[in-house]
């Protein structure tokens, strides 16, 4: 820990910070277009309940079978995309960190004064990186539960487009 510097440490955890805003930003922007979905589905209802009544049985097994598939995946993706927003906060390498939020609410304001004042550089750098680590973790958590949803949402609109041709 001595060979690196704090400042460059400040910077990566910054860095690592940023990458869980932009798994922020992009959720908001599947979101809208979940939404979107949702809203049309729900305007075209009627006209699905026309039309399922038209139909001949294997044609209307098909299309029970797409809006099925098409609800599935709209419910799973929209799981992916509510585990985005809700990751798991929490930091499990230590309780005693006076960089994670989470450990700096829990004491006293006094105390944490007090404990900041007692911390030595090496120990910074050390509780730096453990916050770096943690907030890796949780980036990686998030980028893979949005990647989830927009590879559920790339599939739903081909089946609502399949739903929309029929």
């Amino acid at each position: 820990m001595k060979k690196l510097k704090l400042s460059f440490l400040q910077n990566e955890l910054n860095r690592v910070s940023e990458w869980i805003r932009f798994s922020d930003k992009k959720s908001a922007f599947l979101s809208a277009y979940y939404s979107g979905i949702f809203l049309g589905i729900i305007s075209y209802k009627d006209s699905v309940i026309c039309s399922i009544s038209k139909f001949q049985s294997w044609r209307l097994f098909f299309y029970i079978a797409v809006i099925s598939i098409a609800a599935g995946l709209f419910i799973l993706g929209m799981f992916f995309l509510i585990s985005s927003v809700f990751p798991r906060l929490k930091n499990t390498n230590t309780d005693k960190s006076l960089f994670y939020f989470g450990n700096i609410s829990k004491l006293k304001l006094i105390d944490y004064f007090n404990e900041m004042e007692k911390l030595t550089e090496d120990e910074t750098k050390k509780q730096i990186s453990e916050q770096i680590y943690t907030n890796s973790i949780i980036a990686t958590q998030k980028m893979n539960y949005v990647k989830n949803s927009t590879k559920a949402l790339f599939v739903l609109v081909i089946f609502v487009f399949i739903l929309v041709l029929m």
